[in-house]
């Protein structure tokens, strides 16, 4: 039933032309109300919040401009109507396009179609009946500001997640990937969104919706934000989803860094979090050709360490980056003594060195080696030094 505060002008419209058998235009009229009562309703729910939750800035006149087909995908992402309710107001929008007054009609309706269109628009969007099924934005959002998920409020959260529609766990990864990577939220936000992640995307997988959110950061020049998503998909093991181009810039980037402070002071000390960066990063992704070398060169002259040692509480990382070379990684690995770099010298010069490289070259998978290497290979496992 149509509440009395939605009994408007139009309504009187609608009821005028059924009774003179104008049914095109009646259509017309209620397919007018049900458009303006979903705007209201997303009014209602908060354009702020919608905005945060889309990464996109709405406000009433683009919320009017919207069409109709966005629209209701965006009711039904926000969980005011309802799975049924979409597919039934979908159909009356197609109804109304071909059917009414408002353009060219490709035929006619009698007053039974008529009946039920209205009866559709009336039930599933200009009723004041609430949905019950999905999350609820408003009380997800202030929960991942509010602090740290304690193990309920994860729970409870996590099978909100995996109990609502699919269109709507589309809205959650891409909104939690949004406010992931908003530097006004405090890490505690960063941590929820983190928890919840995994939840929203392991039925239906990671929307095409993310990915466009990366490259919208990256195209504005937003580096921040870039920075912090790059890390959510390091986090999350999606990087082989970015191009090359990024993917060789960020393990570009952590290669440095570690090479940094492999030559700093202290670096005994302050290897390991660099090393263990790099190898998620890689663990995540494929590498592309264009870095392959500078990683390569990066892992082994930190696994040799220097005339003074090795930074003992990194080398579990290193030595699991080796155990997983490639081929092409072995090549340039059993290569790198002839090249003029920072590990070769140091293999040349410094015996300490020269033997573990021996033995990190005893590390790899010799099913694997290349044929046109296997000389070099066997060389260096004669070489390994004895075992205490």
């Amino acid at each position: 039933m149509i509440p009395p505060e939605m009994r408007d002008e139009r309504m009187i419209r609608l009821c005028v032309a059924v009774s003179a058998g104008l049914f095109d235009s009646a259509i017309n009229y209620a397919w007018n109300s049900t458009i303006v009562e979903l705007r209201q309703k997303v009014i209602r729910f908060g354009l702020p919040i919608v905005a945060q939750l889309t990464s996109k800035s709405l406000d009433e006149k683009r919320l009017s401009e919207m069409m109709d087909g966005e629209l209701l995908k965006l009711c039904l992402e926000l969980n005011l109507i309802t799975e049924d309710g979409f597919f039934k107001l979908d159909q009356c929008r197609d109804i109304r396009n071909n059917f009414s007054a408002a353009h060219p009609a490709v035929g006619v309706l009698d007053e039974d179609e008529v009946i039920n269109f209205i009866s559709r628009c009336a039930r599933e969007a200009l009723s004041t009946i609430n949905v019950p099924a999905g999350v609820n934005f408003k009380e997800l959002v202030n929960a991942i500001r509010g602090g740290d998920f304690n193990p309920d409020q994860s729970t409870h959260w996590s099978e909100a997640i995996r109990r609502t529609h699919a269109a709507q766990r589309e809205l959650i990864s891409t909104s939690l990937h949004g406010m992931y990577c908003d530097d006004t939220l405090g890490q505690s936000a960063r941590n929820n969104c983190a928890a919840l992640f995994p939840v929203s995307i392991e039925i239906d997988g990671v929307p095409a919706k993310v990915l466009d959110q990366h490259q919208e950061y990256v195209g504005k020049g937003e580096a921040a934000k870039a920075a912090a998503s790059r890390e959510f998909f390091t986090r999350f093991g999606l990087l082989d989803l970015l191009s090359e181009v990024e993917r060789h810039a960020i393990i570009s980037t952590a290669c440095d860094r570690l090479m940094s402070v492999h030559q700093g002071i202290n670096n005994f000390y302050n290897e390991p979090p660099f090393a263990e960066r790099l190898r998620e990063i890689v663990a995540a992704s494929s590498i592309p050709d264009s870095v392959r070398t500078k990683f390569v060169h990066a892992v082994v002259a930190c696994a040799i360490g220097n005339p003074y040692g090795i930074s003992w509480a990194a080398v579990q990382h290193y030595e699991a980056m080796i155990r997983d070379f490639t081929p092409k990684n072995m090549e340039l690995m059993l290569e790198l003594p002839k090249t003029q770099t920072i590990a070769a010298q140091r293999i040349a010069h410094y015996p300490s060195c020269r033997g573990r490289f021996a033995s990190l070259v005893g590390l790899l998978n010799v099913a694997a080696v290349p044929t046109k290497i296997k000389t070099i290979y066997d060389g260096w496992i004669a070489a390994m030094p004895a075992q205490p």
